[in-house]
């Protein structure tokens, strides 16, 4: 039985000195080690890795990967020491994540209530994909709205033309501000769309970039108009 308890040290312990020592207290005590910084430390830390990938995916290959992946992280790290310090406590430890398990499935199982069938045993029934919806419709609320601006900024550009070809003096300060504000609405625009690394995330960035360019193009035109009007 020590034996075991050995080999289980330098399984889990990782070399972390401290998670040593604290196997080397039961080395006369193998039955009670097996269980105190053994069997209660690895009950808590799966029924912990399973409770977070449970609310990630509800797919059980997936959830069995990161549950090993997680694993092998906590026993990499040396974080082992700090779960088998608490293989004295595992009962209370047992109740606040049965505390845990039970909010979770409270907010996950509304949502499936909601969404109804396939829909809610998605990802999106989850509170990680509840979040990322969340996200996605606050994205494409906010593309939505620019594009808006933009369509509504070009069109200012008919107007400019008309009081150029009146003559209007003024004409190439309204093309300026046109030009100033078209560029800050394609930088807003772009900033909205482009994720991290520079990979964009949706709308018609290209659609509008070229509709901008051309916009800006067609004003610097007209400023230079009224700009000769002017001299």
């Amino acid at each position: 039985m020590a034996d075991i308890l050995q080999i289980l040290q330098q399984f889990l312990c990782y070399g972390n000195s401290d998670c040593i020592n604290l196997f080397n207290q039961y080395s006369y005590k193998p039955m009670e080690g097996l269980f105190y910084v053994v069997f209660f430390p690895i009950v808590f830390i799966v029924l912990f890795i399973f409770i977070v990938s449970s609310s990630i995916s509800p797919n059980r290959g997936f959830r069995a990967l990161i549950s090993v992946a997680v694993f092998a992280f906590i026993i990499m790290q040396g974080w082992y020491y700090l779960f088998a310090m608490l293989g004295k406590f595992w009962l209370y430890l047992l109740v606040f994540l049965g505390f845990i398990w039970i909010l979770i499935h409270t907010f996950v199982g509304r949502g499936k209530e909601e969404g109804g069938g396939a829909k809610g045993r998605s990802l999106g029934g989850g509170l990680v994909g509840k979040a990322m919806s969340r996200i996605g419709k606050d994205i494409r609320g906010d593309t939505s709205r620019a594009e808006k601006l933009i369509d509504r900024a070009i069109a200012e550009v008919a107007i400019i033309e008309k009081a150029v070809n009146r003559g209007d003096t003024q004409a190439w300060r309204m093309a300026a501000s046109a030009i100033e504000r078209l560029n800050q609405l394609r930088n807003e625009y772009v900033g909205l769309l482009k994720g991290p690394g520079g990979f964009v995330m949706g709308g018609k960035l290209k659609h509008y970039e070229n509709k901008i360019d051309e916009a800006i193009k067609k004003l610097q035109n007209l400023q230079q108009k009224a700009q000769k009007m002017a001299a």
